[in-house]
């Protein structure tokens, strides 16, 4: 059985992109392209959504190199509402999240990682779909732009830290788990 991983850059003050969806500021070096290959090996489908596809879609595939090989050659969902098709090793899906996520991590295989925006990715925390939360978070404090965890927090939810890892060039990822307490359903 699958799970699903939300892996996402993080400022240190909580957003994912700084105003006009800047993602400039993503601190990423050797030692973490390293990690990021190892955590590859972890995962057999990539998950979009409209905006994150389209911005990858923009560069990668003309890009060489095995890094490069990973993110043109392994399967990826997109979920989106507006466009028509995809391409780029991609299967569109336009509506019912919470289902095709189920079918999904019934299958066999490695496991799914959501590397979307923070619409989508507050879609998957609403409907409880993320089993494992990294969150590679940066040196730098951004002051404003787009929270990770924007409208899903009707009401506090726990994480259970279970593992962090450090980099020289700053960044630290942690690594949670939703807690599963008898009786604490989230977000009810």
């Amino acid at each position: 059985m699958k799970r699903m991983i939300l892996s996402m850059m993080v400022s240190a003050d909580g957003y994912i992109e700084a105003p006009g969806n800047d993602i400039n500021w993503h601190v990423f070096d050797e030692e973490m392209s390293e990690y990021m290959m190892g955590f590859f090996g972890t995962v057999d489908t990539f998950i979009y959504g409209r905006k994150s596809y389209e911005l990858m879609l923009s560069f990668w595939p003309h890009e060489s190199g095995p890094f490069a090989d990973v993110m043109n050659q392994t399967s990826k969902i997109i979920f989106s509402k507006t466009l028509e098709s995809v391409e780029w090793n991609s299967r569109l899906v336009k509506d019912n999240v919470v289902e095709e996520i189920g079918k999904l991590k019934q299958q066999p295989g490695k496991d799914a990682v959501l590397f979307a925006g923070a619409d989508l990715a507050a879609t998957f925390i609403r409907h409880n779909l993320i089993d494992e939360y990294r969150l590679i978070v940066n040196p730098v404090v951004l002051g404003a732009g787009t929270p990770l965890f924007k409208d899903v927090q009707k009401k506090p939810f726990n994480l259970q830290l279970v593992d962090t890892l450090t980099f020289g060039c700053g960044n630290v990822i942690l690594i949670y788990r939703p807690e599963k307490k008898s009786g604490n359903h989230r977000f009810q």
